[in-house]
């Protein structure tokens, strides 16, 4: 298993080493898709001199970016495929595998539109951006949110079905731990769709806050990963108070965990 972090590079670069295996940075901070080629290759000279490679990028679509179209509200057509074809091809020039479809603003349902018909476009547009990203070596996975940043595709079962109802496969499914438990779902459910998984996020539901700061137990979520033969990323994605300080007890805390599964019934 390898297990990673989300924060911007230049944190990383800080470090005096990284207990990581990899990098999960942002689109719209790194890969900057709306910005001109210049600019982001002058943070790609920088980022390519870290400890890690970077290798997933979440926060995917600004929240003004929207992919629902209802008769008062537009999606900007060109604009959205220039934007992911933008990042697609940064992406694959960084070395990035996956990328995380969250964007819960941009991808919500406008009040009084029928929300399978937001569901049905949303699906749409995850289906045309898998054709592109299998062009660039680039999976998006779709990640379901909890209720309180989005009103679609919030849990692993609605999500899930709109991925296998894609059938593509650089278009899949994220599992967040800490969405998970915000929206009452059973680490259970993660055996329902582990054929379907391509990444995992985590945190602790207090404060989201770093793996260890709590104690929160994660083994009942990493056995059902373990079962469902889960063997790619798990990113921390949390709230640091001190990345500095806290990164490396916070992975400590997963790999112990990981190397410690939960057992049914005792």
């Amino acid at each position: 298993m390898r297990f990673g972090v989300c924060a911007p590079y230049r944190e990383v670069a800080a470090l005096k080493s990284c207990p990581f295996d990899y990098l999960e940075e942002n689109v719209q901070r790194f890969l900057i898709p709306e910005c001109p080629q210049e600019e982001f290759e002058e943070f790609w000279q920088e980022a390519r001199q870290l400890q890690v490679p970077i290798e997933a990028a979440n926060a995917l679509l600004p929240a003004d970016l929207k992919v629902v179209a209802t008769a008062n509200q537009l999606v900007e057509t060109k604009r959205l495929e220039r934007y992911m074809k933008t990042a697609l091809q940064r992406a694959e020039q960084v070395g990035i595998r996956v990328i995380v479809f969250g964007s819960g603003s941009a991808r919500a349902c406008p009040p009084g539109y029928n929300r399978a018909e937001a569901v049905q476009q949303i699906g749409a547009h995850l289906s045309q951006w898998g054709d592109w990203a299998q062009n660039h070596g680039v999976q998006i996975v779709l990640e379901p949110l909890r209720y309180e940043e989005t009103n679609t595709l919030n849990t692993l079962a609605e999500a899930g079905t709109l991925v296998a109802s894609i059938g593509k496969s650089a278009a899949r499914l994220l599992a967040d731990v800490y969405h998970m438990a915000c929206n009452n779902e059973s680490p259970e459910d993660i055996l329902l769709w582990g054929s379907l998984l391509s990444h995992v996020h985590v945190a602790e539901k207090q404060d989201r806050a770093a793996p260890g700061r709590y104690g929160e137990d994660f083994r009942p979520s990493f056995s059902a990963l373990q079962r469902a033969d889960y063997d790619r990323r798990i990113s921390i994605e949390c709230t640091w108070q001190n990345f500095a300080a806290e990164v490396g007890p916070a992975i400590e805390t997963l790999r112990a965990q990981w190397r410690r599964p939960f057992k049914i019934g005792g």
